[in-house]
């Protein structure tokens, strides 16, 4: 591949890191804060949050060598980590890809599965963002499928 071409493709792919690591690690952080101080993913009606302090997950009870009585973690707190081991996932994926498109953009293209994996990893959650969020994620993972696709075209094409 010409090497314009190279560097543009590495450029677009970094680009594409870029929101995958800001949303995750504001989603991580935020959902951080909340176990201090609930505000961000604390429901919007008052008595929701005492409920969901007082209820189990039916989860825990279908594991009784777990310990317990099913009644802890409570719902608030596995929605907690649920959010913030969520978030941590996002941001990770997205430093991964920038530490090996950094480090040698040469694996990127050598190792066939890696373009479809981005692109596949935040189209995914471009369309979770559409069915179940909001415009926030959407914008953030629309500009990162577009940045890997760019780049992916780039490599094959250049």
């Amino acid at each position: 591949m010409p090497a314009v071409s190279a560097g543009a493709a590495q450029a677009w792919f970094v680009a594409g890191t870029i929101p995958l690591m800001l949303g995750g690690g504001s989603h991580a952080l935020a959902a951080l804060i909340d176990t201090v101080r609930p505000t961000y993913f604390a429901p919007i009606e008052g008595s929701v949050k005492p409920a969901l302090e007082a209820t189990g997950i039916r989860l825990r009870r279908m594991f009784p060598w777990n310990g317990g009585d099913g009644a802890r973690p409570s719902m608030w707190r596995a929605w907690l980590g649920f959010n913030i081991s969520h978030g941590l996932g996002v941001f990770t994926f997205g430093f991964l890809c920038l530490l090996i498109a950094t480090h040698d953009f040469k694996l990127v293209e050598d190792i066939d599965a890696v373009r479809p994996l981005t692109i596949a990893f935040s189209a995914a959650y471009l369309a979770l963002s559409l069915r179940f969020w909001f415009y926030g994620p959407a914008i953030l993972t629309g500009i990162a499928t577009a940045c890997f696709t760019v780049a992916t075209v780039l490599s094959v094409h250049g």
